[in-house]
């Protein structure tokens, strides 16, 4: 898992692996403030989603990993705080949806480590990584609108 800030990401890039920096830096590139909500094909299996929806609290939400893909999330507009737990510790697979690549947890809330996403920030996550997206940092939804990469593995 690793955290960054679209402002900086040429910074950022320098310490990212090799696979992951031109993702960045084709993110960075994007004119993401005027892109249609939905799916938006980047070729070879990779795509990424622009989703307009409302964060919820956190006890609403349900963690989730992926197996074929590396997420890369960053926030538009709007803010969120995203449960991040190891997917070893994350315990029994609740729902199955592998054919979306998603399996999602109910690992307890007190054991998440809390990243606050906010406009430009960005998360990348690794099959590794558990992640409970969409959380209302004051615990009320609120609109939000967010990019999401996926980086086929």
């Amino acid at each position: 898992m690793y955290v960054g800030n679209i402002k900086q990401w040429q910074k950022e890039t320098t310490y990212l692996p090799p696979k992951l920096a031109p993702w960045i830096e084709k993110l960075a590139s994007l004119d993401i403030q005027h892109l249609a909500p939905g799916r938006h094909e980047l070729g070879n299996g990779n795509y990424m989603n622009v989703d307009e929806t409302e964060t919820a609290p956190a006890e609403q939400r349900k963690m989730e990993a992926h197996r074929a893909y590396i997420d890369i999330q960053m926030v538009i507009e709007g803010s969120e705080y995203i449960g991040y737990q190891p997917v070893a510790n994350a315990g029994k697979v609740v729902e199955d949806r592998s054919g979306a690549d998603a399996w999602f947890y109910n690992p307890s809330l007190a054991a998440d480590t809390p990243i606050h996403m906010q406009e430009g920030s960005f998360a990348v996550f690794t099959p590794a990584d558990g992640h409970r997206c969409l959380c209302a940092p004051d615990g009320v939804s609120r609109p939000i609108r967010k990019v999401i990469m996926k980086i086929k593995i």
